[in-house]
């Protein structure tokens, strides 16, 4: 991945961001030898929309027996998996 000086980023801005959206980079933004951020291309957009979902959920295969079990295992799991604390609060 590219690195570049803030100061750097801020005079050639526009060419930094052309090169992220044509060529697909990554850049690290540094200041002081520290990375302080990074600008990166979005991820593609998904085809699937959130209006469809309810229509790919009715069309995906039943567990049929297994379900029960299925949702018991996960459960399990759940339980003996520490919830990840958020840096947010």
């Amino acid at each position: 991945m590219e690195r570049v000086s803030v100061t750097q980023a801020v005079r050639q801005f526009s060419d930094l961001l052309n090169r992220v959206f044509y060529q697909g980079i990554s850049v690290e933004l540094e200041r002081g030898n520290k990375v302080i951020a990074r600008i990166s291309p979005i991820l593609s957009e998904s085809p699937l929309k959130v209006k469809d979902l309810n229509k790919l959920f009715s069309e995906l295969p039943s567990l049929g027996e297994d379900s029960e079990s299925f949702a018991n295992d996960l459960e399990n799991i759940r339980k003996t998996i520490p919830l990840e604390k958020s840096q947010w609060g």
